[in-house]
């Protein structure tokens, strides 16, 4: 894959460019960086429970991966870039790509944005659930080897939600489509925890919830986080992870012609995502 290629490459001109051998002791405190960039290979794990309704009344509860066969796994990208303004504020900023599609001839009926699609019939599935966060925290202890403070989070989860109708399984021709796209936002506050474990070894910890209601969107959020880091030089180092960002969304149907710009569908989703990552951190 191109983008594997390329993190491969950045990891090498980092290496090659860190100034240092990476096998030269580190003394550098990474807890108090200014810029870090993370790049990251994650191995996603995806649980979804949708319904888009249509101007006629309800869709169907749809199970994604089990009714429309979608993956329940996938290997996806995630990139972050981390400032630090102050010795007590820290800024996160990042981008998960998690995109599906699958083909599967349907054991049930479903009705999906007005349109009905038949037991038996062949359909084409597109979800696209790309995760874009940006992280305040605050640490009220903000030590040589510890840091423990408070977190925000602010993201926005872009679904595209697509069943198109085939001919016959197997076939290119699609004889109808139907197809929604919007933004749902998300907030959450809690807590973290860095710590400098060695000289090399970092440990970091995020547990995070919140409930918000946002125009005709209301919305639970649950976001926690694990990762451990070996830094190879004061330059570059290694990250190994794992993250978990659960969301129960509901749009409520338009009751007038008000609401948020873009923002024409309704139903529901109940929405987790997980992933177990390797990726590579430098130090800008």
């Amino acid at each position: 894959m191109h983008w594997i290629r390329w993190s491969t490459g950045l990891a090498l001109v980092a290496l090659v460019g860190a100034g240092r051998p990476v096998w030269s002791q580190s003394s550098r405190n990474h807890l108090y960086d200014k810029l870090q960039l993370d790049l990251s290979g994650a191995a996603v794990i995806l649980g979804s429970n949708v319904r888009v309704d249509g101007s006629n009344g309800n869709g169907t509860d749809l199970d994604a991966e089990d009714q429309l066969g979608l993956a329940k796994t996938k290997f996806q990208p995630r990139a972050a870039i981390r400032w630090r303004p102050g010795r007590r504020h820290h800024l996160e900023l990042g981008y998960q790509m998690a995109r599906r599609t699958a083909e599967k001839t349907l054991d049930r009926d479903i009705i999906f944005a007005d349109s009905t699609y038949p037991v038996g019939l062949a359909v084409n599935s597109k979800f696209d659930t790309d995760q874009a966060f940006l992280t305040y925290r605050f640490a009220f202890m903000a030590h040589d080897r510890t840091q423990i403070g408070v977190g925000i989070g602010l993201g926005a989860l872009f679904f595209k939600i697509g069943i198109d109708a085939l001919a016959a399984a197997g076939s290119q021709q699609v004889t109808f489509s139907r197809a929604k796209d919007f933004i749902g936002p998300t907030a959450s506050l809690g807590l973290f925890g860095n710590f400098r474990l060695s000289d090399r070894w970092y440990l970091e910890s995020d547990l995070r919830a919140m409930k918000v209601s946002i125009d005709r969107i209301d919305a639970s959020v649950w976001e926690a986080n694990l990762a451990g880091r070996y830094f190879l030089s004061d330059k570059v180092g290694l990250e190994a992870g794992y993250g978990i960002s659960w969301l129960e969304l509901k749009i409520a149907s338009k009751t007038d012609g008000n609401g948020l710009i873009g923002l024409d569908a309704s139903g529901k989703i109940k929405y987790y995502l997980q992933n177990l990552r390797l990726g590579v951190v430098v130090t800008l």
